[in-house]
């Protein structure tokens, strides 16, 4: 490659790290969100879980991205709930804290 050319590779890695930076900010920041909000409906003496938001975020990444765009939706639901679940290890049902490894008891 020419000086020309790995110059502007280099400015394509520092853009790509900058998005890269942006989409987990924003990533911790709907995790969180999605925290507070299971909260409120958990007081409120609703479900933690709302599944049919689950399925229109779902729907809204496939249309948007295609095959991959629900992998992701998948994997952003999956942390959330992840998430959540190690901010309040109470919240566990003892059967299933039982069955866990000391490992993923935390």
């Amino acid at each position: 490659m020419s000086r020309d050319s790995d110059a502007l590779a280099e400015d394509g890695h520092r853009a790509v790290s900058k998005m890269d930076e942006a989409i987990i900010d924003l990533v911790r920041r709907r995790t969180d969100l999605c925290g507070e909000l299971a909260a409120l409906r958990r007081a409120a003496g609703g479900p933690e879980i709302e599944l049919a938001r689950e399925n229109a975020v779902l729907r809204r990444f496939r249309e948007a991205l295609g095959r991959e765009g629900t992998s992701l939706a998948m994997l952003l639901i999956e942390l959330e709930r992840r998430t959540r679940s190690i901010q309040m290890p109470a919240a566990r049902p003892a059967a299933l804290t039982e069955r866990l490894t000391p490992a993923e008891r935390g």
